[in-house]
């Protein structure tokens, strides 16, 4: 087996029932994480999991919960999707799996998915999320890692990282997004992300809510026996500013704070990020945390998160976010000036299913141009239709058909990206290194 081979293997069954479904159906119509369980709940290694969930900065915060955790017990990150190549996925103590490891899991569970799926009545596929989970319990089995940390997918009740036995879940800020497949109301979406909490999860940490997902939240808590920790009530940054090419903050826990910390991370809400994950990792490392303190401030100023308001270039600024939504067009927008690029053009690569009109309408209310392009990536939907659309709602913007022709409009500029993450490659094969 190749790496290319495991690499679509991890996709067949899914490609294999993706002619049977419709673009518009319903997440449960398309994948039905019962068929992993039985696989996922055996191969895993026991020992502490964390699920991540959440409508924004998932990734962020199991990023930084994985980076802290890592100055004290060896940790395994499961997160998605990847930039470049699928090993991106998974790492140990931030050394990505390698080619040789890869394709070795991937031969040695591809026998189990195979019966799993001949005994199946075909019509959901087996999700490739269910086998990046596979793929991960194996992964850090044989690493040794004590804490394991796997990101969901775009919800919970549909998606194969419920079926890992976590021993912590946390909910970042859930707010509309992913309709068609989780539901046209807010309190749908936090229904299908609040399943992360599930029996045997000892705690959840959740970010600041809107009340009606803080309700549902705190119901299916209380429901399944689960201690809930929320920001704003339990912990919190605060003093935040701009330091640098990061952010500095405080973070109260409880009644403790640590004053001063310094994280290379752009945006005010990594550090809301930051006290979520800090949190969490003070319930589970207990006195180890604090004696770790200078280590973990070390840490969190070498930071790396690629695309996540990340600074490519300084003069003329260059900068980049996997923004799709008005949400966080806002934490991009108020970057920008805090950078002093109030001139900036904003080049956005947002699929026609996701919210370009609320960026767009953000972008447009503070004054700056904007450019609409499309990502290379077949699996998104870019149609042509964004231009027309913003204009009738009275939003001028132009078009070019490739990221490479926007840059080339707006050179000696400063220039914000944002757009999907597949829009992040395309970023790394122009500038280099992101």
């Amino acid at each position: 087996m190749t790496r290319e081979e495991a690499e679509d293997f991890i996709y067949s069954y899914y490609m294999e029932v993706l002619p049977r479904t419709r673009y518009s159906d319903a997440d449960g119509m398309k994948r039905d994480p019962r068929l992993t369980e039985e696989i996922i709940r055996r191969r895993h290694s026991g020992g502490l999991s964390v699920a991540v969930t959440g409508s924004k900065g998932k990734g962020s915060v199991a990023y930084i919960l994985s980076r802290i955790l890592g100055t004290s017990i060896r940790c395994g990150l499961m997160v998605s999707p990847h930039i470049s190549r699928f090993n991106e996925r998974f790492s140990v103590s931030g050394e990505y799996i390698t080619d040789t490891e890869f394709i070795d899991i991937v031969s040695e569970i591809k026998d189990d998915f195979e019966r799993i799926w001949n005994r199946s009545d075909k019509k959901t596929a087996i999700s490739p999320i269910g086998i990046q989970t596979v793929i991960a319990e194996e992964y850090f089995k044989r690493h040794g890692v004590l804490a394991q940390i796997y990101e969901c997918g775009k919800g919970v009740r549909y998606d194969d990282v419920k079926n890992v036995p976590a021993t912590y879940a946390v909910i970042n800020s859930i707010f509309p997004e992913h309709k068609r497949e989780l539901g046209p109301l807010l309190s749908d979406i936090a229904e299908d992300k609040a399943d992360i909490i599930r029996p045997g999860v000892r705690a959840c940490f959740s970010a600041g809510q809107d009340e009606t997902v803080l309700s549902i939240i705190r119901e299916r808590a209380a429901r399944e026996g689960t201690a809930l920790y929320v920001y704003g009530e339990d912990f919190e940054a605060s003093d935040i500013t701009y330091f640098g090419s990061g952010m500095k903050c405080d973070i109260r826990i409880g009644d403790d704070v640590v004053k001063g910390l310094e994280i290379s991370l752009m945006g005010e809400h990594q550090c809301r990020n930051l006290a979520l994950a800090l949190a969490l990792s003070k319930e589970i490392l207990g006195l180890k945390l604090d004696q770790n303190m200078d280590r973990v401030r070390e840490v969190l100023k070498e930071l790396r998160w690629p695309g996540r308001l990340s600074v490519i270039r300084r003069s003329p600024l260059v900068m980049v976010d996997c923004c799709i939504n008005r949400m966080s067009a806002k934490s991009a927008l108020d970057t920008t000036e805090q950078l002093g690029a109030r001139d900036a053009a904003f080049i956005l690569a947002i699929p026609d299913d996701k919210d370009y009109t609320g960026v767009a309408r953000e972008v447009s209310k503070r004054g700056y141009d904007i450019i609409l392009t499309r990502a290379v990536n077949p699996h998104y939907r870019f149609e042509g239709i964004q231009q027309g659309e913003l204009f009738r709602q009275g939003i001028k913007a132009d078009y070019r058909d490739s990221l490479a022709s926007a840059l080339d409009d707006t050179k000696a500029r400063p220039v914000i990206i944002l757009g999907t993450t597949a829009i992040l490659n395309e970023v790394k094969e122009i500038f280099g290194d992101i």
